[in-house]
Formats: C-alpha cells, sequence, structure tokens
C-alpha cells in the first residue's frame, strides 16, 4: 500500500484478512445468478478455461504491452543504479513491455529511495522533466501507467472548493500530458495517469467500512466527481490539441476497488461516482474479485454496468490496475490460480492486467521489529513479487515470465 500525504488506509493484510467472509457472502449472490440460467454458468466456466494462458497455442500478440507489473516502494534492491531505473530495467528483461510507477511530486523519494538523489518538484510536469523520470521514459516500454497525484489537488474532498481550484487541477493535467505529445507523439506508447484506488480515497482515514456511511456520503461523491472530471479535463484538452496524428496516447483513468460491496448495499465509487463522470479508462484493483473467478466476472460486469468511457478505448474500458497474491501468506496452487483469473481476465476483454509488483513492498508479521533498511531475507516479506531480494523468480515470476517469453514469438 502506498500513502498519500497524511492519509492513513488499511494494508493489503488486513485487506485480504476479509475476503473469506467476502467469498461466503458473495457466493449465494452468484449461485443465485447460475440457478436462474445454469448452462449460462457452464457457458462462462469453459470460456475462462478456453483463455487461460496454458491452454492457447497463442497469446494475444500485444499480450506483453498489455499484462506487466507495478514497480514502487520495494523493501530491497538488486543494484546500484536508481531504484526507479532498476525497476524499469528488470521488468524489460523479464519481458513485459508494460511498467506502472508511481509520479507522486510530494513524496518521490520515498516511492523510489535507493541509490538516488531526487529533487524538490512542485507540479507532475516538473517532475515528468526530472532526470531519472526523463531515463525512463526513454527506454522501450509500450504501456506506462503513471499512479499520479499532484500536489495542487490534495484538498479534493473538501466541500465548496471554489472553480479556480478544478481550473488549476486541469491546467497542471493539460501541461503534463501536452508536453508528453510534444516530446513523444511520434512513439507507439501508451501513457495512463490515474489515482490509487479511489474507494478508499472517497472514505478517507482508516479504511472506513461505509456500514452505515456517514451522512455526507453523497456530497463526498459529487466532491470525487468534480475532482475526477478536472484531471480528465486537463488529459482531454492536451489530447485534442496536440493528439492529431500522434502515436503517442495519453489517457486519464479513475480506480475502483470495492465494487462487491454494493451487493451489501454499501454506497460505491462504482455506483455513485462513475455515473456521473466519463473517463478514458477505469481500473479496478480487484482484491475483493479475488474471492471466486464467478465473483471476478460480476464485479467487472457491474464496472461496466455503471462506467461512462470515451472514444479513446471505447464503452465500458476496463483494466485491472492491481491484482497480486502474497506468496509467502498464500502458496497453494499459486500458478493454477494466476492461470485461472487471467483466464477470467482475458475472456472479460479487459484492456491492462497489472500485476502487484516486481518486488514486495510490505512485510510479514513475523519480521524483525524494526525491520532492516534493506531486506534480504524472502521470508521477511509477504511475498507480493516477481523478484524475491535473494533475485530469484518467485512463482509468480517464473509464471508471468515464461508467459512474456511465449507472447515474444
Amino acid at each position: 500500500m502506498i500513502l498519500l500525504p497524511e492519509q492513513r488506509f488499511c494494508n493489503r493484510r488486513e485487506f485480504l484478512s476479509g475476503l473469506a467472509g467476502l467469498a461466503v457472502a458473495s457466493r449465494p449472490v452468484w449461485g443465485a445468478a447460475a440457478a436462474e440460467g445454469g448452462e449460462t454458468e457452464a457457458a462462462r466456466q469453459r470460456l475462462w478455461a478456453a483463455h487461460r494462458p496454458s491452454a492457447q497455442a497463442q497469446l494475444p500478440p500485444d499480450f506483453r504491452s498489455r499484462v506487466g507489473a507495478t514497480h514502487v516502494d520495494g523493501k530491497y534492491h538488486l543494484t546500484r543504479e536508481p531504484f526507479l531505473l532498476e525497476g524499469a530495467r528488470k521488468l524489460l528483461e523479464l519481458g513485459t513491455r508494460l511498467g506502472k510507477f508511481w509520479f507522486l511530486p510530494e513524496s518521490i523519494a520515498r516511492s523510489y529511495p535507493y541509490n538516488s538523489r531526487w529533487g524538490e518538484y512542485s507540479t507532475l510536469l516538473d517532475l515528468a522533466r526530472a532526470d531519472y523520470f526523463q531515463q525512463l521514459f526513454a527506454l522501450p516500454f509500450a504501456t506506462l501507467f503513471l499512479e499520479a497525484h499532484a500536489r495542487s489537488e490534495n484538498a479534493w474532498l473538501r466541500p465548496d472548493q471554489p472553480a479556480r481550484f478544478y481550473e488549476t487541477l486541469t491546467q497542471e493535467y493539460y501541461e503534463v500530458a501536452a508536453y508528453w505529445y510534444k516530446t513523444f507523439r511520434e512513439r507507439d506508447l501508451t501513457i495512463v495517469l490515474q489515482h490509487w484506488e479511489g474507494d478508499w480515497l472517497l472514505r478517507g482515514k482508516g479504511g472506513a467500512t461505509w456500514n452505515p456511511p456517514p451522512d455526507d456520503w453523497r456530497r463526498r461523491c459529487e466532491s470525487m466527481q468534480r475532482w475526477l472530471q478536472a484531471r480528465q479535463a486537463g488529459v482531454a484538452k492536451a489530447r485534442q490539441e496536440y493528439g492529431q496524428g500522434a502515436r503517442l496516447r495519453v489517457a486519464h483513468a479513475a480506480e475502483v476497488n470495492r465494487v462487491a460491496d454494493l451487493w451489501k448495499g454499501i454506497p460505491t465509487m462504482t455506483q455513485h461516482v462513475l455515473p456521473g463522470v466519463e473517463l478514458d479508462l477505469i481500473s479496478y484493483s480487484c482484491y475483493d474479485g479475488l474471492a471466486s473467478p464467478g465473483t471476478l466476472w460480476k464485479c467487472l460486469a457491474e464496472i461496466r454496468k455503471y462506467a461512462r468511457t470515451g472514444p479513446l478505448f471505447g464503452p465500458g474500458a476496463v483494466c485491472v490496475g492491481e491484482i497480486g497474491i502474497p506468496e509467502n501468506d498464500q502458496p497453494e496452487k499459486l500458478v493454477d490460480r494466476w492461470d485461472e483469473y487471467l483466464g477470467v481476465l482475458l475472456a472479460a476483454k479487459v484492456s491492462h492486467i497489472i500485476h502487484w509488483e516486481l518486488y514486495c513492498n510490505e512485510y510479514r508479521a513475523q519480521a524483525p521489529k524494526p525491520p532492516p533498511a534493506v531486506v534480504t531475507d524472502p521470508a521477511a516479506c509477504r511475498g507480493f513479487w516477481l523478484v524475491k531480494p535473494d533475485g530469484s523468480l518467485s512463482q509468480s515470476g517464473r509464471y508471468l515470465h515464461a508467459l512474456w517469453q511465449r507472447a515474444k514469438t
């Protein structure tokens, strides 16, 4: 988990510990649908099975640009290279052409601390021009997701923000997107600016369950709509002015993460924010969908039901911005679970799938207190990784590396 300044949310350990209860709660919902049309459920299961990578003689030609991983806040490093660039090159070495990185001017040094000398950055454009990001953009990625949050938007949740607040925000996203169009317009590259898990942002400090929701929940949803619209407007304006004939695409996405709560009658970003704003793409941090293949499929359908996405990716444009399995906590049938999840996601035609993450960013409960500044023992981490602290590939790493190598041919 990566926090914005002054925020505190539940971590993935706390969140995933609730999935067992979610699985029990969600099965009757899916089972009821199945009972109404058993053949439909069977047909869906055949569809998911057919799209499993292990069942496909040939992977989709754009697999390496659609399936990738995140690099941020890992608890170890393997070289003396600046940490941002070490991770970026490791992703390319593994075979993917999709990388997700944090892009927060206010806290970039905390996201990529090792072997690095970051400066002070006031705006997104300042950070885009930083030397480490200049080197990152020069690498042969086909797709870059950037978890972006400007200093100018820290107070988006406050009520009654003046028009000037949104104008400043739109201008900041316009300027960075326009810069990329001017600089990279001849490259076959997609850059997606998105925020982090929106239901947690909407609910505020503490990872609130919203059961029951606070009295001002509708006002919060309206504030989020205005905030997202301001970000989207800046990216869309730059694309309109500079994107004609460009091979580069700069897009904006909003990320949801508590989709299944709507089945319990709890207000969600999916149901109460997405219908009020048109966006390029919806990202789904999908831990609440991992209770079963049917739950994941149903959550994607719920997002598409409420989303309004424009022509850049088309109607119902959804990606999975975060999906991970902590290997040290959940080692059972791990490769089979990955193959099953990817079968569902490829069958659902999500635009991108992003593994959490390259190097693990979470300690196990058994880790030393305080934990070491640089982890060397793989047992100290929960196992959200492709590459372990000793440099070896994890189970997830071996599985995805093999797929990326297959996709090359």
